[in-house]
């Protein structure tokens, strides 16, 4: 599942990593007002938005937004479930932890880039979700109300 169009995908990937940065930030907060005036369409396609930005910094730039890509693909993934789309959430999901695999951009580090193991192990499991939240994000509150602890398995 992928949220921007292949133009702005371009456009985006040439960004350096500071203005991905900025963007990704200014989309979440843009997602969070959404989420408080109650308007789910338009938080699935911010975050969403920062999303797939987060994944494609990794394709660009030797540093990671993987943080950033965990935080994106929680609220997706939340914003999703509530709408009761599971099997959009669930991709999100395969698509975030694939992002995040050793393989990929962040081989670079040996140690697994700075948390990496972290963040997958957050995505995989929806009852750390808020808590992830909070320890990374200033918001007053955590948008979607926690859940029972489940956790999340995800094929390729």
């Amino acid at each position: 599942m992928e949220f921007l169009c292949p133009n702005h995908r371009r456009v985006f990937a040439d960004l350096p990593l500071d203005e991905q940065k900025e963007l990704w930030l200014l989309w979440m907060e843009g997602a969070f007002t959404r989420y408080e005036c109650g308007d789910r369409r338009d938080v699935i396609s911010l975050s969403g938005s920062a999303f797939d930005l987060a994944c494609l910094s990794h394709r660009s730039h030797d540093e990671c937004m993987h943080i950033e890509l965990t935080l994106s693909a929680i609220l997706v993934f939340r914003a999703l479930s509530d709408q009761g789309d599971r099997s959009g959430a669930e991709q999100v999901l395969a698509r975030a932890l694939e992002q995040l695999q050793p393989d990929g951009a962040c081989a670079s580090d040996p140690e697994g880039c700075c948390g990496v193991g972290e963040c997958m192990e957050v995505l995989l499991d929806t009852s750390m979700h808020c808590d992830f939240f909070a320890d990374y994000l200033n918001w007053p509150t955590i948008p979607f109300a926690p859940r029972a602890a489940h956790r999340v398995r995800v094929l390729h």
